[in-house]
């Protein structure tokens, strides 16, 4: 047995087993929608192992509308990558309707290339056999692996942008069991970047007809099938460590009793986490600062953030904006401030951005506009 044929063994039995894993993640726990989500990325990955193993002309002529058709599991790879990081990390991300946006490309592929899926099999076999295709075709083609590698840059920094969130913001509440599980995550990722290093590499070397003594293509989805299966054995054994609520009460507070607990122990949870990033980061002196900037920030979505202010604060997002942003004006006011530079300089290191709103908040808090205000307690 040659070494190609050994090579495609092992590709075809690592393929089985991540269908068979991704059949498991989807069904049981039923309960996880994290592993769901993994479920399909491990099944896109069979499928695109199975694709590298079996493409030739022969075996497409054969079997003409698999040709392209193949192309969509690719498209999902780096999306199902990154709402995975997100669903496993958090609750509120887990609705079918807040990831679709995500699948655009793959959807679009579809679209675009129905009128050469809808050819009859003798007229596409024969396609494929001349490489007589529409003028259409491989540009677009083209400009679908482009995107392919253009997902892979985009998503792998916003996995990693996800993952030091969640660790930065909830730090004092994790074990170092979870703590680890994060680091697995990131080296997860890192993973991914990795292979799509190689991956991209081998389609600029095939693009340029370079020949080299490596097969990267074969490195690549060697890899993409043992990553699956560590993968998958490691959310097996650690099942949605992070977002569930009853998984965070237990393992934050390492109680038996707090199994029972009310979910507002964890929303209180996410407040002081709210408060902290308030407190320590101080993104109200950002003039400009929206809602999404804090969603950005903190990883919590902006569901969670309007719940948070609402309920626990019982405010509306701009009226705990400017609160802190009055008692940062009233500290530089005490502090003599305003006696070496303007009031509309001061206004505006407090992080309003109209010397309007400035007054009109200032007499709104206090009674009194700033200038009152500072001769009224003399200073």
């Amino acid at each position: 047995m040659d070494v190609g044929n050994m090579f495609n063994i092992v590709l075809l039995l690592g393929a089985i087993f991540s269908i068979l894993l991704s059949f498991y993640l989807f069904f049981y726990p039923s309960n996880f929608f994290a592993n769901k989500v993994l479920g399909v990325l491990t099944f896109s990955w069979a499928i695109t192992d199975f694709a590298f193993m079996i493409q030739s002309p022969d075996f497409f002529a054969k079997y003409p509308h698999f040709f392209l058709s193949l192309d969509i599991f690719t498209l999902m790879f780096f999306p199902l990558m990154y709402i995975y990081i997100r669903t496993y990390l958090y609750e509120d991300a887990r609705k079918v309707k807040k990831n679709i946006m995500h699948f655009i490309p793959a959807i679009c592929h579809v679209i675009v290339f129905m009128p050469f899926f809808l050819i009859g099999t003798e007229e596409k076999a024969l396609m494929i056999q001349s490489r007589s295709f529409p003028r259409w075709l491989m540009p677009l083609q083209l400009f679908f692996n482009l995107v392919i590698i253009g997902q892979g840059i985009i998503y792998s920094i916003l996995s990693l942008r996800k993952l030091h969130h969640f660790q930065y913001f909830r730090m004092v509440h994790l074990t170092r069991y979870q703590l680890n599980s994060l680091k697995w995550l990131r080296n997860f990722v890192i993973v991914n970047i990795i292979l799509w290093l190689i991956g991209t590499a081998g389609i600029v070397i095939d693009g340029f007809q370079v020949d080299i003594n490596v097969d990267l293509f074969a490195v690549f989805y060697l890899g993409l099938t043992v990553l699956t299966i560590v993968l998958g054995i490691f959310t097996i054994k650690r099942p949605e460590f992070f977002a569930e609520e009853e998984d965070i009460v237990k393992y934050v507070f390492n109680k038996p009793a707090a199994e029972n607990r009310k979910i507002e122990e964890v929303k209180l949870s996410d407040k002081d986490i709210l408060l902290a990033h308030f407190e320590k980061d101080k993104p109200y002196l950002k003039p400009d600062l929206k809602m999404q900037d804090i969603v950005d920030s903190t990883g919590f979505t902006y569901k969670r953030i309007s719940e948070i202010l609402n309920v626990e604060f019982q405010k509306s997002f701009f009226d705990i904006i400017n609160d802190y942003r009055m008692k940062a004006v009233i500290g530089l006011i005490h502090e003599g401030f305003h006696k070496q530079h303007t009031l509309p300089h001061l206004a505006e290191q407090a992080g309003f951005n109209s010397k309007t709103s400035f007054n009109r908040i200032f007499k709104k808090y206090t009674g009194k506009t700033p200038t009152e205000y500072i001769q009224n307690e003399n200073l």
